[in-house]
């Protein structure tokens, strides 16, 4: 079938550069999608439709909404999640050791039913309180749907059944238990552009990815470009799981290769891998100066400093707004602290509030950067929050702060080279990430970074490495 119109065929060029979507097999739903979308936007003339798209970034998520309605259930695939249980997680321990927090990612998780799926595996196992389980998706809508908890019994055929214990009846729909609901986070990612893998996204260090039945819709390059940067996002050791339909990664990135009884094909990155110690690229000359200063091992202090310990002076009500908060029940930690004026309780509250309104949090952390402007770790959240607003401009000025008080975080150097990338500020990204690896090298492999939420300086100097090559090839 050929488009009804040019502009429609012109729309879909726009999409697939915008999201690497393609619809060289399904033009006549790809173009019935894009008229419902036309009409919930009261627009009649395709080529008004088209610049609003190319203008306005909630219109194209309306529509990618659209065009992505996610096939999907609880337990889809059964086998795949029968190998989770029997292979994947009893062989971590070994690897991480057995206080290692397990990092899991559903990337296009559309409604929800996979990462949630993920997290009563995890439940079951008895890893579900001290696990880190994201979904992330294209789609705003399925996400909206996703964070709500409540499905429809379409959503429990076949596998999906053995949900039920986690389940209960709200009037013709189920709905999660808390304790399921509340452990998995969810949030907005496009994985066609370069943005992960992120420390401020978290899809960094995981040790299961699962991505499958959405690589299907991508071009051959855009699959490439996502093979590697998800390979890029597992840790040593760490497992991608496509489905049974998904084109081949082999060739796209290193990964060791499992054929399975359910004609699927497992990832997984060798567990032998060391960290990096990269060699930085040839600096050009002369580089336009963007206020963070050149890191040397000369220069760097002799010891970093340790942050301060979350709610280091104990009381009871500090202690269980802690729990409160590890357990996932943010409004309870937010409402313990509303009255504490320590500084680690005022951090912990802002990191509570930011999972219920980053909008709120943002503003809370805006004025205790005021109470307390030598606090480099105020400066860093405060950094973060704006990211997640997608105010990156605001961020970059954040972070240059945090620098200024404190030049020897790693962290804030790599997150600030994302930031500057993202802005099209080519050779100051390049400076901070060379920072970044500088920093890094310094240290053990293995020891965990300040403000690093559990990254340690091996692993970053290996994404630093990693943005710096990508920066240099698009040079």
């Amino acid at each position: 079938m050929s488009w009804s119109q040019p502009t429609f065929e012109a729309l879909a060029c726009l999409i697939r550069q915008r999201t690497g979507l393609t619809f060289d097999q399904r033009q006549d739903s790809a173009e019935q999608a894009m008229r419902q979308a036309m009409t919930r936007a009261h627009i009649a003339n395709p080529a008004d439709y088209f610049n609003l798209i190319a203008t306005k970034e909630e219109a194209l998520n309306d529509l990618v909404s659209e065009l992505t309605v996610g096939e999907t259930y609880f337990f889809r695939e059964p086998l795949q999640f029968q190998r989770i249980s029997r292979e994947v997680i009893p062989a971590l321990p070994h690897l991480r050791g057995p206080r290692h927090h397990l990092r899991v990612w559903s990337a296009g998780c559309a409604s929800g039913e996979e990462a949630y799926s993920l997290a009563m595996v995890l439940d079951q196992e008895g890893l579900g309180e001290s696990a880190h389980i994201l979904g992330t998706d294209i789609s705003s809508k399925a996400l909206a749907k996703a964070r709500q908890g409540s499905y429809g019994e379409w959503s429990l055929r076949g596998p999906g059944k053995a949900a039920l214990p986690y389940l209960q009846v709200a009037g013709k729909e189920y709905r999660l238990t808390e304790k399921i609901r509340r452990r998995v986070i969810f949030e907005h990612l496009n994985l066609a552009r370069d943005t992960y893998p992120s420390l401020v996204s978290g899809t960094w260090g995981m040790d299961l990815i699962l991505c499958r039945n959405v690589l299907i819709y991508f071009d051959r390059e855009t699959i490439r470009q996502v093979a590697l940067r998800l390979y890029q996002s597992l840790a040593p050791g760490g497992w991608l799981i496509a489905a049974s339909s998904d084109p081949p990664l082999w060739q796209d990135a290193p990964f060791e290769v499992r054929a399975c009884a359910d004609k699927g094909l497992v990832y997984r990155r060798s567990s032998k891998e060391m960290p990096c110690e990269p060699e930085a690229p040839a600096r050009e000359q002369p580089e336009e100066k963007f206020g963070e200063p050149e890191i040397t091992a000369r220069e760097q202090s002799p010891e970093v400093p340790v942050p301060i310990p979350a709610l280091a002076l104990r009381t009871p009500k500090r202690d269980q707004a802690r729990q409160a908060f590890a357990g996932g029940d943010y409004p309870a930690a937010v409402r313990m602290l509303e009255d504490d004026s320590a500084e680690e309780a005022i951090l912990l509250r802002v990191r509570a509030l930011s999972n219920l309104d980053v909008a709120l949090a943002e503003q809370a952390c805006a004025k205790e950067t005021t109470r307390y402007p030598l606090s480099a770790e105020f400066h860093y959240v405060h950094a973060v929050l704006l990211l997640n607003l997608g105010r990156a401009a605001e961020a970059a000025r954040a972070l240059r702060r945090v620098l200024y008080l404190d030049r020897t975080l790693a962290v804030a150097h790599f997150t600030l080279g994302t930031v500057l990338r993202g802005l099209g500020e080519k050779q100051g990204a390049r400076r901070a990430f060379r920072n970044a690896c500088d920093l890094c090298s310094q240290r053990p492999a293995d020891e965990l970074l300040p403000l690093g939420e559990g990254e340690s300086a091996g692993r970053l100097a290996e994404l630093a490495a990693f943005e710096l090559s990508l920066l240099e090839g698009a040079s």
